[in-house]
C-alpha cells in the first residue's frame, strides 16, 4: 500500500478531486493547512508555501491510502501534468510506502 500526500493552494482541491475520481479512488481526505517558517533569516524553502516567520499561505492537504499501481498512476500522471491552479506554483506530490495498517 502507498500513501498519496498532495500540497497545495486551496484552490486546486477541486482539480485533487477531479484527478481522484478519474482514478476511482473512492475516499480521500482534506485538511486545510498553514505553512509556517521557523527561519528568522534568509528566504523560506521555496518549494514550501509559507511566508516569513509568520503563517501566510493557506494551502490545502488531501491524502489517499492507495493500491501500489494505483499509487504509481497516480503520480505518473500528476508529474505529466501538473495539479495547479497558478502554474508558476505546482501543488507538491508525495508518496510513501504504508507498512502497517490495523
Amino acid at each position: 500500500m502507498k500513501m498519496i500526500a498532495i500540497i497545495g493552494d486551496e484552490e486546486t482541491r477541486p482539480q485533487i478531486r477531479k484527478m481522484f475520481t478519474a482514478h476511482r479512488v473512492s475516499l480521500f481526505s482534506s485538511i486545510a493547512i498553514r505553512g509556517c517558517s521557523c527561519e528568522t533569516r534568509g528566504e523560506p524553502v521555496a518549494w514550501w508555501p509559507a511566508g516569513k516567520d509568520i503563517p501566510t499561505v493557506y494551502s490545502s492537504l488531501c491524502f489517499a491510502i492507495l493500491e501500489d499501481e494505483k499509487a504509481e498512476k497516480i503520480m505518473s500522471d500528476i508529474e505529466a501534468t501538473p495539479v495547479a491552479a497558478d502554474p508558476a506554483f505546482p501543488a507538491k506530490v508525495f508518496m510513501m510506502n504504508v507498512e502497517k495498517m490495523i
